[in-house]
């Protein structure tokens, strides 16, 4: 159930759609070097067993999704098996669950995005060699909330990332050779904890 459902594609390009009150929004699977760009994709999710992913990507590799704006949803951007992919410049608010969540992808970059005002601002699972920079984390809280959750990750770079107003910055579960350099913490209730 999507609003715009893309399996096993190469070389394709979504841009500039209006998708309203979708389950999942648009969903990509088992696709290669595609772009997914200037997108506004708004939902009205209450919990999340009724609500989709904003922007899904399953199985994928090199795709760019940039300039896109996501709200309403579960998570607002979800990569799940995917590898050799950025996510640039998009602003993702109100999801009910995460602003983006990565789970066994890896080599990604994501920067210059803003994860505000989500139940939590982003989640990185299970992954290696993700660069995580220039990017706004804010107003992410809840008794729960972190503006970055970091389960199991390895080989990666957080750096130059704004953390402000979130229940916990950066919260590293599991996490091995991690680099965590020149962030800036404004106003969250714990500026880093690591397990």
């Amino acid at each position: 159930r999507a609003g715009i459902r893309i399996f096993n594609a190469k070389n394709c390009v979504i841009e500039n759609n209006k998708l309203l009150n979708t389950f999942f929004g648009i969903y990509l699977a088992k696709s290669e070097n595609c772009i997914v760009r200037g997108n506004e994709v708004k939902g009205i999710a209450k919990n999340e067993t009724e609500a989709g992913n904003a922007i899904h990507l399953w199985y994928c590799k090199k795709v760019l999704v940039e300039n896109n704006q996501v709200t309403g949803h579960r998570d607002g951007i979800y990569f799940e098996f995917v590898t050799d992919s950025k996510i640039f410049n998009n602003i993702s608010t109100k999801q009910i669950r995460y602003g983006m969540h990565f789970m066994f992808s890896h080599n990604n970059e994501y920067f210059h995005n803003k994860f505000t005002d989500n139940d939590a601002g982003v989640a990185v699972m299970y992954s290696h060699n993700i660069y995580m920079h220039e990017n706004i984390f804010s107003d992410n809280w809840s008794t729960v909330s972190n503006g970055i959750l970091l389960k199991e990750i390895s080989d990666s770079r957080i750096e130059k990332n704004i953390f402000k107003h979130n229940t916990i910055g950066v919260y590293a579960e599991g996490c091995a050779r991690m680099e965590i350099k020149h962030n800036n913490f404004i106003k969250n209730g714990w500026a880093v904890k690591i397990m």
